[in-house]
């Protein structure tokens, strides 16, 4: 599964058992996971292996193209919010 993030907006992802990493095939994003008390900056090339049940909160540096890695054809990935840092509903 692949998406593409527009600079500056913001994602949350929730993964299932199944979601096994995410790479970053093009741009940059900053990246904050539940498991972890730790932030990431991942630049293009980049992959993070995904714990499962694990919550991620991906924000876009850059125009990028993040690419999920599955153990299972149907796996269950969960975008909670999205929204662009800019949008009127930030301000």
């Amino acid at each position: 599964m692949r998406y593409l993030l527009a600079k500056g907006e913001v994602v949350t992802i929730k993964a299932d058992d199944a979601v096994e990493s995410l790479v970053l095939v093009a741009g940059e994003v900053w990246l904050t996971r539940s498991s972890d008390t730790r932030d990431y900056c991942l630049k293009e090339g980049r992959r993070l292996t995904v714990a499962r049940g694990e919550t991620l909160i991906i924000e876009a540096l850059a125009p990028c193209t993040l690419a999920i890695t599955c153990r299972e054809l149907r796996a269950g990935l969960r975008i909670t919010m999205a929204w662009h840092r800019t949008s009127p509903r930030t301000a």
